[in-house]
């Protein structure tokens, strides 16, 4: 076994989707849009707030026909992005749930003395939230995730501060994620990746950005 394992957080610890997608859709008609569907979220997220917007703006301009110059989408991604922020960490998660077999094996990996962390693109804030809402107050030995002056993942950024923190060597982390940016942050960090299948994305994405192993329930990580 690993000393320390580290977890991103939506679409690997828990599903945020229904969460994440009512809160944008809300900010969106408030603007005078049609809202997206739920399962195009699995493809908007993965890479932070910011990305999430811009992906969702392009999907809305091109569903709906419309034409903005540069600076007039800027504003509009600006506009969104703060808002959508400012909703998701205001609400209660009614909808976020932790992944069936999750509490299991995390609740194995701390009777083994095994480190648990999440490193995600969430923003901070929210992650805390959301994590003690749902395990309680520090209940995983480390979180990191997005503020002003933390660069996104895949960089390597949130991984190599985990790492000098819990004073870790690479060959002692086991990475868990479920899309090709979190494939793609284990292997900058040359840490050992797992893929999950039961996330947003689909296998297929996790082979081709090189996980060394992939699992299909998440009572299989008390076997790595």
């Amino acid at each position: 076994m690993y000393k320390a394992y580290v977890f991103d957080l939506d679409g690997t610890i828990i599903d945020s989707l229904n969460t994440i997608a009512d809160c944008f859709n809300e900010e969106l008609i408030k603007l005078g849009y049609k809202p997206a569907k739920v399962e195009l979220f699995k493809y908007f997220v993965g890479d932070g707030p910011r990305i999430l917007t811009e992906r969702a703006l392009a999907y809305i301009m091109e569903r709906d026909n419309l034409t903005y110059s540069n600076e007039e989408k800027e504003n509009i991604i600006k506009k969104l992005h703060s808002n959508y922020l400012n909703s998701y960490n205001n609400i209660d998660d009614d909808y976020t749930e932790v992944y069936k077999g999750i509490r299991e094996s995390l609740e194995y990996l701390k009777e083994n003395n095994k480190k648990i962390a999440v490193c995600t693109n969430k923003p901070l804030k929210a992650a805390k939230n959301v994590l003690e809402n749902n395990f309680g107050e520090n209940y995983f030995d480390y979180i990191i995730g997005l503020d002003e002056n933390t660069p996104r993942k895949p960089n390597p950024y949130m991984m190599e501060k985990l790492i000098r923190d819990l004073d870790l060597k690479k060959e002692e982390i086991a990475y868990f994620g479920d899309t090709s940016t979190d494939m793609l942050t284990a292997k900058n960090v040359e840490v050992y990746a797992v893929g999950v299948t039961w996330g947003f994305r689909k296998r297929d994405e996790l082979e081709e950005y090189g996980a060394d192993k992939i699992i299909n329930d998440p009572l299989e990580i008390k076997r790595i």
